[in-house]
């Protein structure tokens, strides 16, 4: 099967720009195990990432469906920087039907800690396939490597509507007690 490439947008964790703690190793593993491609921006402006998302929704980059965004974040929410926050609904309407077949993964605490019905409008807006992320604060590490198998078990299935439950099925039953810790959850075009 062909490998479905990973396009992270991600955030400073740190305020302190001297430490460089970062998602990215986890990308850099997947392509050098798995030869799973990956993109990868640091963002610290609403601008940036807007920028960033045109492109990933050109044709250009079709064979790159994973969107990753690794951020710090709060219920509806991710953040930018201390002063600056980028709101699904924000998201939603740069991304507007512009995400057919493809699956976004929130990797920022909290973000998915909404009303499933306001996650259905982002999922209908936007034309995913898939949001996932987390609805609860996490530790960093342990989220990561747990990040590191949700985008692994991505890669073991088509993006249509039996592919990506045979995803979530795979990340219930094969990661059930890291998933539940985290709170992790997965909703589809077609729940």
């Amino acid at each position: 099967m062909r490998r479905k490439g990973i396009f992270c947008l991600e955030g400073h964790w740190e305020k302190n720009l001297q430490k460089k703690s970062t998602v990215e190793p986890i990308l850099n593993l997947l392509e050098k195990q798995e030869k799973i491609r990956y993109i990868h921006h640091k963002c610290a402006t609403k601008e940036e990432i807007n920028f960033l998302l045109s492109k990933w929704s050109q044709s250009l980059y079709k064979t790159y469906p994973i969107l990753y965004f690794a951020f710090h974040g709060r219920p509806g929410e991710f953040e930018i920087n201390p002063k600056e926050n980028y709101t699904l609904i924000d998201l939603a309407s740069v991304l507007e039907g512009k995400c057919n077949n493809r699956v976004i993964f929130f990797a920022a605490c909290q973000t998915l800690s909404i009303p499933k019905r306001k996650i259905k409008d982002f999922i209908h807006k936007t034309k995913a396939l898939a949001v996932c992320g987390y609805n609860d604060e996490v530790e960093w590490m342990v989220s990561t490597a747990f990040e590191l198998l949700v985008l692994y078990a991505l890669q073991n299935n088509v993006f249509d509507g039996r592919g990506i439950n045979a995803v979530r099925n795979k990340i219930r039953t094969g990661f059930s007690r890291i998933s539940d810790e985290l709170d992790f959850t997965m909703v589809t075009k077609n729940d």
